[in-house]
């Protein structure tokens, strides 16, 4: 009998984040390639820059051979052999949170998968257990809103202010 289907993505509560960059070592440690970066912000601030899984995501639409897609869970996934020709790089381009990055190896770019493999096997993504602050969080979609207090929507204007830059 196949699983459910589970409907949910990472969230990152910035009023909580201490900038440890656990995230990023705990998945360039499983993946070789991070698949959520820390980046300095203008204030000095270190701040984990993933993939949202946009219910309307643009790399996906921005990617001509096809790479990224959607599956019916909603998650935007990577096809890495159909990536491999692609030097274009439009999906980077096109995704407002930075969350594709470019390899400069053999795939082309690189994205969170939430651990597809670890929770295939009851287990839940890397980043978010070993998160030593309770930052991240593993949530279905439209539970977001429920889970922000007003010091975590205050920080996340802030950070966003220093996403577009970035890319």
């Amino acid at each position: 009998m196949p699983a459910e289907p589970d409907f949910r993505i990472l969230h990152i509560d910035y009023s909580k984040c201490i900038g440890c960059e656990t995230c990023e070592a705990v998945c360039k440690f499983l993946y070789k390639q991070p698949r959520i970066i820390m980046v300095r912000t203008s204030a000095g601030e270190m701040a984990p820059l993933y993939c949202r899984n946009c219910p309307s995501p643009m790399c996906v639409k921005a990617c001509k051979p096809g790479a990224l897609t959607v599956n019916a869970e909603g998650l935007v996934l990577l096809e890495p052999m159909l990536c491999r020709g692609c030097e274009t790089m439009d999906c980077v381009e096109a995704c407002p949170f930075g969350g594709i990055y470019a390899t400069g190896e053999g795939v082309g770019v690189t994205k969170c998968d939430l651990c597809a493999e670890r929770r295939k096997h009851g287990m839940l993504p890397a980043c978010m257990e070993m998160c030593p602050c309770g930052a991240i969080l593993y949530i279905e979609r439209e539970h977001i809103g429920e889970q922000q207090t007003e010091a975590s929507r205050t920080a996340q204007k802030r950070v966003m202010r220093y996403v577009n830059p970035v890319k």
